[in-house]
């Protein structure tokens, strides 16, 4: 299988588990009387299937913004595409590239680290 193919199916599969993920979880708010009884809420998030589901849907999300970024890099950072605009920026694609996923990378590591040490404090 070619590599792009993989990534579509992979981003497509993702987003298969991030829907069904959020349909659940819209479900079970929707048909269990989780204001009247706070502590249902808590037990069934702290459910080892809940848990799994959760981490899956985390992973899934995590998986399906990386390759949903990688397309906007390669359709709209090439030096084909930017050529089309101006052949000088054509010149330099490969350095918004790198800003790019420099950007990509440091908003990756600030959100982890704000939500692992908000996770940690708490």
């Amino acid at each position: 299988m070619v590599m792009g193919t993989s990534m579509w199916y992979i981003q497509r599969f993702t987003s298969i588990i991030i829907l069904a993920y959020v349909l659940f979880m819209l479900f079970s708010y929707l048909a269990k009387s989780y204001s009247e009884n706070p502590l249902l809420w808590v037990n069934d998030i702290g459910s080892m299937p809940i848990k799994v589901f959760t981490i899956l849907f985390v992973v899934s999300l995590f998986t399906h913004s990386l390759l949903g970024l990688k397309a906007v890099e390669d359709d709209y950072l090439s030096k084909r595409t930017l050529g089309f605009v101006s052949l000088y920026l054509a010149q330099y694609a490969q350095i918004f590239r790198f800003i790019y996923r420099f950007f990509v990378a440091l908003v990756i590591f600030v959100l982890t680290y704000i939500l692992i040490f908000n996770y940690i404090v708490s």
